[in-house]
């Protein structure tokens, strides 16, 4: 009855202002999805520069999410909560926002739901987002017997583009999530396997139509020795290091983004957005803003720069600046207007900057009225 009546509240909402961001982030109110995991995974898209935005399941089943994000996140919980709140008008817009070049990115029960079907201790469950042909099978209890939590090493498999820095192994927190077994047929690459689960999958990525899926059975969203994820799991245990420049990559690897070079594990470390042989920095910061935003960037080497804003469509907003630049630190500040000095919509937009040697950098920011 009590769970019912859940669900009830999960279909008949309420809603979150759904303004628009690079990554929506799944929560319904910690009745299925896992708080902590949304916390410290927001706490990493800080980190890293993302722009986020939390959905409900009641924003899920009435919004095109392809018109406001990038991305979609699901966290650790209960898929089978998921499965309830999601109906199939949500199913739907999930799925064409990733078939239509955007992402989805699933961290344990989000990694189960993407999956065609679930065996948890036995139980078969179907589930309809069928992103991966294949079975999501757990809990592991060679790793740690359920709802009992452990780190477990994985193997990282230095051919996926997503590990070109890392290490060879990485030790993360597992906490009841599957091993993931392909269907025959099934197109995927393998990113990490559990060396203490007969080297079955724990992480995968692969293109579903023009878009990525990226499935994460451990949690390295999870700082364990730190508390720079605000929460306070597993704060007891060691991981050897931060597992957060691991998913540095594999967001740029979901966003369709080229893989950067992760900054350092320490707490003080700031983002190192390196780019090229001219443009070595850009970010603008507050993102999203309503009032103005400030672009900076960084210049490696002499050379003629030019600054523009554009919709997702591609049509010219706004060209900020066209000159000659010195190496330095600079700044340009966008007010939200085109070139007729107008206000433009509410949305999210595209700055861009484009150097004489062809080099051309571009990065997202969200408008607000």
């Amino acid at each position: 009855m009590i769970r019912g009546v859940l669900l009830f509240l999960l279909f008949a909402g309420p809603s979150l202002a759904v303004e628009g961001a690079e990554l929506a982030v799944y929560s319904d109110n910690g009745v299925g999805a896992w708080e902590d995991g949304i916390v410290a995974f927001e706490q990493f898209l800080d980190w890293k520069g993302i722009t986020h935005e939390r959905v409900l399941p009641y924003d899920v089943n009435t919004v095109e999410l392809s018109d406001y994000y990038e991305a979609i996140y699901f966290p650790g919980g209960d898929a089978d909560y998921y499965d309830a709140a999601i109906n199939h008008n949500g199913i739907r817009h999930i799925k064409d926002l990733v078939s239509g070049g955007g992402g989805y990115i699933g961290i344990c029960a989000g990694a189960e739901f993407a999956c065609d079907k679930l065996v948890w201790d036995g139980w078969v469950i179907d589930y309809p987002l069928d992103f991966f042909a294949g079975r999501a099978v757990g809990p592991i209890d060679a790793i740690a017997i359920w709802p009992s939590y452990a780190m477990t090493t994985l193997t990282m498999n230095s051919a996926n583009p997503i590990n070109q820095f890392e290490p060879d192994s990485e030790v993360m927190l597992y906490y009841g999530g599957c091993a993931m077994y392909p269907d025959a047929g099934m197109t995927f690459d393998i990113v990490a396997t559990f060396d203490a689960h007969n080297d079955d999958n724990a992480i995968i990525n692969f293109h579903h139509g023009d878009g990525r899926v990226l499935l994460i059975a451990p949690h390295p969203e999870i700082e364990e020795d730190s508390d720079r994820d605000n929460t306070d799991v597993a704060q007891e245990l060691d991981d050897a290091g931060s597992d957060w420049p691991f998913l540095w990559s594999a967001v740029d690897w979901l966003l369709g983004d080229p893989i950067t070079s992760p900054p350092g594990t320490s707490v003080g470390d700031e983002p190192q957005t390196g780019i090229g042989n001219t443009i070595s920095r850009i970010a603008s910061y507050p993102n999203p803003f309503s009032s103005s935003t400030i672009i900076r960037y960084t210049v490696a080497e002499t050379s003629l720069l030019q600054l523009e804003i554009y919709t997702l469509t591609g049509r010219l907003v706004r060209r900020l600046m066209h000159e000659v630049k010195a190496p330095g630190e600079y700044s340009m500040t966008w007010d939200g207007k085109d070139d007729a000095r107008r206000l433009v919509s509410s949305g999210m937009y595209f700055y861009v900057l484009r150097a004489s040697d062809g080099e051309s950098v571009s990065r997202r920011v969200v408008f607000l009225k």
